[in-house]
């Protein structure tokens, strides 16, 4: 049936997104994953979290952003204050689109800029 197919289309498209954000975080300089609440979390070099992953559907994820990022963030109604941790600068974002998914890209390599070590912020942005 077509509802079917949109739901199937709809797991898969979670699926992707979750997929290249795991992707594009594990790609960064001396960055793992940890799962200390039972969903992913991305760290660098010494526990330093620059971002967690809840896999629901939509995929929500939490990243640390400047203030100037953050006000340009919250334009976006998709995007919200991260619960516990939003008052030192980190926001939610809830990815239902491909325009969602590559903006969070965009944030999550900010995020990971601002939680690195300078030695490795200096080796994964050398142009």
């Amino acid at each position: 049936s077509d509802l079917l197919a949109y739901r199937f289309s709809v797991a898969l498209t979670r699926r992707r997104a979750a997929k290249t954000i795991r992707e594009l975080a594990l790609s960064l300089p001396e960055a793992y994953e940890d799962a200390p609440w039972g969903h992913p979390v991305f760290k660098v070099a010494d526990n330093r979290m620059f971002a967690w992953l809840v896999e629901n559907d939509p995929v929500e994820l939490t990243l640390k952003l400047s203030a100037e990022e953050r006000e340009i963030a919250f334009l976006h109604p998709w995007v919200r204050r991260a619960s516990y941790v939003g008052r030192y600068g980190w926001v939610t974002a809830t990815i239902e689109d491909a325009d969602a998914l590559e903006t969070a890209l965009e944030w999550l390599r900010e995020s990971y800029y601002l939680k690195a070590p300078a030695r490795l912020r200096d080796a994964a942005f050398a142009e």
